[in-house]
């Protein structure tokens, strides 16, 4: 890959999914009241300056499967215009999440949208997953939820300016916007990011030994070449 170093920046994100039984009395295909969701990785950081919004592709069973975008899709640079033909929920500010409930576990695709029109897409998926590991029936608990989340980071490339400024600020604590006031902040994985951090460094290392693939998980940038 080309390009000047010095002109990246990195943002750490977490993706993830809260699930909570509903006890022995549910309904047998709602089981579990589940929220997945993309937040950053800091507590205090505000990720609605950097993320535009985020579309949620559910399973096909759960109506309308597509969350998040309006229809019909508008192009990156376009304006977008709510009307009653197209009028959904857009999730364009924190939380960026989606809750709902059932009984079976599925992969959940998720495109993140940034503040730059010339930067495409950043696209993730995640499992649901609704019971703890080992016996089921024993560690189901209704108060509370299996969670399951990873750190994740994107690497942008060669960011606009006006993008560039909102990176830096988001990095800019404390924020009310950020996760540390969601109902469900006690439940969230507090993640070492210089951990993370080296261990996406040693992945990449050892993939780059392997093949001559972009130097980061998610590349971004108009200076990626694939």
């Amino acid at each position: 890959m080309e390009g000047d170093d010095t002109q990246k920046l990195s943002k750490g994100f977490v993706v993830g999914t809260l699930a909570f039984w509903l006890g022995k009395r549910a309904e047998d295909n709602k089981s579990h009241e589940w929220t997945v969701h993309v937040r950053s990785a800091n507590g205090d950081e505000d990720a609605g300056l950097w993320i535009k919004r985020v579309v949620f592709q559910l399973h096909p069973t759960l109506q309308p499967p597509t969350r998040g975008a309006p229809r019909p899709l508008p192009t990156p640079c376009s304006l977008l215009v709510l009307t009653s033909a197209n009028a959904v929920t857009v999730i364009d500010h924190p939380p960026f999440e989606v809750t709902e409930s059932g009984w079976g576990e599925f992969e959940i695709h998720m495109q993140i949208y940034v503040h730059d029109c010339n930067e495409k897409p950043i696209e993730v998926s995640h499992i649901l997953k609704l019971y703890p590991d080992g016996d089921q029936s024993q560690q189901l608990n209704p108060s509370k939820p299996v969670v399951a989340e990873r750190y994740d980071e994107i690497v942008f490339n060669d960011p606009s300016d006006a993008l560039r400024a909102r990176l830096e600020t988001s990095s800019i604590p404390p924020s009310p916007n950020g996760w540390k006031s969601h109902p469900n902040a006690k439940w969230f994985t507090v993640f070492d990011m210089d951990a993370e951090f080296a261990q996406l460094q040693q992945v990449r290392a050892g993939s780059l030994a392997a093949r001559a693939w972009p130097t980061s998980k998610l590349a971004c940038g108009r200076s990626t070449k694939w």
